[in-house]
């Protein structure tokens, strides 16, 4: 049995669950950067036109109407 790769296998798994840990800390204070709730309204303002569209399948009369109106319907559902 060689203690050199017991420590080394020991010591790996330390470091390892070390950064795991400072890394959920990490995204644990985050919260209170970023908020826990998302606005629905500035999400679907990243997606583009065609993406909106494909939200409202089945919705009628959507070909001419601009982003804002789109959101609007999508929110209104």
């Amino acid at each position: 049995m060689n203690f050199n790769t017991i420590t080394d296998g020991v010591v790996i798994f330390f470091l390892a669950a070390i950064i795991i840990f400072f890394q959920a800390l990490k995204d644990l204070l985050s919260i209170f950067q970023e908020g826990i709730f998302v606005d629905q309204r500035q999400m679907l303002l990243k997606k583009t036109n065609k993406e909106l569209k494909a939200m409202l399948v089945g919705v009628r009369r959507i070909s001419n109407l601009n982003k804002t109106q789109l959101i609007n319907l999508i929110l209104e559902s």
